[in-house]
């Protein structure tokens, strides 16, 4: 039963959420984004909404109708890095992802620590197969090769995830807390 499960759905068991079934407008996402997006971040969006994983991990979350932090958080990068060496600098070696051909990271997350979360997105290739790239604040970056809502479950509930940081399962179940 569980290979059938998605890794949003494996998100809900391990948190004890029931889905919210928001309705995105993601046609109004997409062209302010100029990109489509992986299928498990709508998928993660419509089921969470707003909110923290654990009190560690926020995804920048599309939420009902076209309200999008993703896409705030998205353009003040590129204003970031347009306008600043220093900001150019900050997201190298991988630059930022730019809808117009350009690969780079696409910021999708940040912890309480810092730490920041992205797909490493290239418009050459299906949304659904870029990587997960996790960069802790001392700019120390891992990719992985799974989706955003597999990075999640695993960081979040697999006690046996080699994953970032250190951060991995502990004995308290995960929980999410919705941003009020």
């Amino acid at each position: 039963m569980e290979e059938l499960m998605s890794w949003v759905d494996r998100l809900v068991v391990a948190v004890g959420r029931r889905p919210l079934g928001l309705s995105v407008d993601w046609s109004a996402i997409e062209a302010r984004m100029g990109t489509a997006l992986p299928a498990d971040y709508k998928g993660l969006c419509e089921v969470f909404g707003s909110g923290y994983f654990c009190d560690y991990l926020g995804v920048y979350a599309s939420t009902e109708g076209g309200g999008s932090s993703l896409v705030d958080v998205c353009e003040e990068n590129r204003q970031i890095a347009d306008e600043d060496e220093a900001g150019r600098h900050y997201y190298a070696p991988y630059g930022l992802f730019r809808p117009n051909g350009q690969s780079g990271l696409l910021q999708w997350g940040a912890s309480v620590q810092g730490d920041e979360f992205a797909w490493l997105a290239d418009s050459s290739t299906p949304p659904d197969s870029w990587p997960v790239l996790a960069r802790d604040d001392a700019q120390h970056a891992q990719r992985f090769a799974m989706s955003m809502s597999e990075f999640v479950y695993r960081l979040l509930a697999d006690k046996y995830f080699e994953g970032f940081g250190g951060f991995g399962a502990t004995e308290e179940a995960p929980y999410f807390t919705p941003y009020s």
